[in-house]
């Protein structure tokens, strides 16, 4: 499960990204880590197939609970009502510069790629009560984050961004993947370290 992100302005082009959803809007951009609720940059191709920068809220509301779905399994998203339409006009991609996990300890610990490259995390959107909600797939562990926790985000190749964006038939094999990423485990300082238990959130089965 992907409950917390970072999103860090100085790893490689999510500068770009930010100054690009800073024209979008100017205040309460939040950068840093990110939880879920918040107004976050997301990529999408437009109607020209050219990439595109929007800001989706992170978390599919539920009028019947106060909880948001933030994440969805990738091997099952087909079967969902819920995911299927989105999942073949609507799919993204959250631009991050890693993602957190807590281990048994509690303690916080933050996944990256090698060299400071940018990480990829497929998503969808939908458009709901007027607004774009957003929401993280999940598979699978890889052998770095297995003996943390038994899910994480679908993490997509910058190569396949543009099939996973504008490719069906491509976004679905990549549903199915064995993730093979390479990961540095970095723990955060315990005085900066934040409490999962305080999160609101649910994954679909």
């Amino acid at each position: 499960m992907c409950g917390r992100y970072l999103f860090d302005p100085d790893t490689g082009e999510l500068n770009e990204y930010y100054k690009m959803a800073f024209q979008i809007k100017q205040d309460d951009l939040k950068i840093g880590e990110i939880p879920p609720s918040e107004e976050v940059i997301t990529l999408g191709l437009g109607e020209d197939h050219k990439l595109r920068v929007a800001l989706t809220t992170w978390g599919f509301s539920n009028h019947q609970n106060k909880q948001l779905l933030i994440n969805a399994r990738s091997e099952t998203l087909e079967e969902k009502p819920t995911f299927r339409n989105e999942f073949s006009f609507h799919r993204c991609l959250f631009p991050m510069s890693g993602f957190y996990e807590w281990n048994k300890a509690k303690d916080q610990l933050l996944f990256t790629l090698p060299e400071k490259e940018v990480m990829y995390v497929a998503g969808l959107y939908r458009v709901k009560d007027g607004r774009i909600e957003s929401v993280i797939l999940t598979t699978a562990p890889n052998a770095t984050v297995e003996p943390i926790h038994n899910r994480m985000p679908l993490i997509i190749a910058k190569k396949d961004a543009r099939s996973w964006l504008e490719n069906t038939k491509a976004a679905r094999k990549l549903l199915h993947k064995v993730d093979e990423t390479p990961l540095i485990i970095t723990p955060v300082p315990k005085k900066e370290q934040t409490n999962p238990q305080n999160q609101m959130e649910l994954e679909l089965e």
